[in-house]
């Protein structure tokens, strides 16, 4: 929960610094979490107010024709250049669901993937984690997933994200993913996807089981699912649950502050973040973006546009790759 005195405190910090860029990632962040009670005071709050009030009933289901959603992210654009919301913040990633737990823990994923990056080391509860991994062909097939998991109804209102991929060495740009605990739950989420994905007629959009973070499978390829072999051959190398014990024994991680980031409206951080996919998608060469009006808008910071642009060109490639396939 947010309270109205943090988010008055940070529009006026924003206000009288603009070019605070991590201080406006806090506050779109900020402003995503639930307070029925909160009214909007500043320029920040305001926009996501009236992004909130652009939406039609139903918009759901009628974002998934990509020329209505083209056209309702240029009016989000617009009500950013009228409320002086000028600055283009790098955020790559969109959740809805749940907020993701495995056997009731919650997974703290940032922290489970530092501590492997340091240690080489699979926490355990990682070892439960299946996804749904989707890969969309490009800009366009992106927003139409992301649509797609809003639209989806699952048992569990499972965790789902979409994402660009800025990782050196994982390979495919654009990333969705639904989060699941068991083979069993994977399984019948994937179905679930392709079977509202057909329902839709939506196409260029692919779809398979992965488990774990993709850096696992990278330095342990029997990690990796398998359709044809059991799930069981990766063997946990004794004394791996000693170095995490160890590890995480000395940290205090703060409870999420949400159960849940389904949300019932756009929300600033989401036009943020749809701003950034479609500077991405420019930067690699994506066509599609055209239809996003790519030019419009600030530049996002230096540091992120030489990165995706040392990426350019194997993005691209790895587009025309997944287009190909069947």
């Amino acid at each position: 929960m947010r309270s109205q005195a943090q988010l008055e405190k940070l529009e006026d910090w924003v206000a009288n610094k603009p070019n605070d860029l991590p201080a406006i990632r806090q506050l779109v962040t900020l402003l995503e979490l639930p307070d029925p009670g909160a009214a909007p005071s500043g320029a920040f709050g305001k926009a996501q107010t009236r992004i909130g009030r652009s939406l039609k009933p139903g918009w759901q289901k009628s974002f998934l024709d990509s020329a209505r959603s083209a056209e309702a992210y240029g009016q989000w654009l617009d009500i950013l250049n009228s409320a002086r919301i000028q600055h283009a913040v790098p955020i790559g990633q969109v959740f809805s669901g749940k907020v993701m737990t495995i056997k009731g823990q919650h997974l703290y994923c940032g922290e489970k993937l530092k501590f492997f990056k340091e240690t080489s080391v699979i926490p355990a509860l990682c070892h439960d984690c299946y996804k749904v991994q989707i890969l969309p062909e490009n800009l366009e097939a992106m927003f139409q997933t992301y649509f797609l998991l809003l639209n989806l109804d699952l048992p569990g209102d499972n965790a789902r994200k979409c994402m660009i991929e800025l990782r050196d060495g994982i390979k495919f740009p654009y990333k969705a993913y639904i989060f699941c605990e068991s083979i069993a739950e994977v399984k019948a989420s994937l179905a679930a996807f392709q079977d509202i994905q057909a329902k839709f007629g939506i196409r260029g959009v692919h779809s398979k089981i992965s488990h774990g973070c993709s850096e696992y499978g990278l330095e342990y390829p029997e990690f990796k699912y398998s359709e044809t072999e059991d799930q069981n051959r990766f063997e946990t190398p004794a004394g791996w649950r000693d170095v995490e014990d160890k590890h995480f024994g000395r940290l205090k991680l703060p409870p999420p502050q949400t159960h849940t980031k389904t949300k019932l409206l756009i929300s600033l951080r989401d036009v943020f973040a749809f701003r950034t996919w479609v500077k991405y998608a420019e930067l690699i060469g994506d066509k599609s973006c055209r239809r996003y009006q790519a030019a419009i808008g600030p530049d996002l910071p230096a540091p992120f546009v030489k990165r995706v642009k040392g990426q350019a060109e194997l993005r691209h490639h790895e587009m025309l790759e997944l287009a190909a396939q069947p």
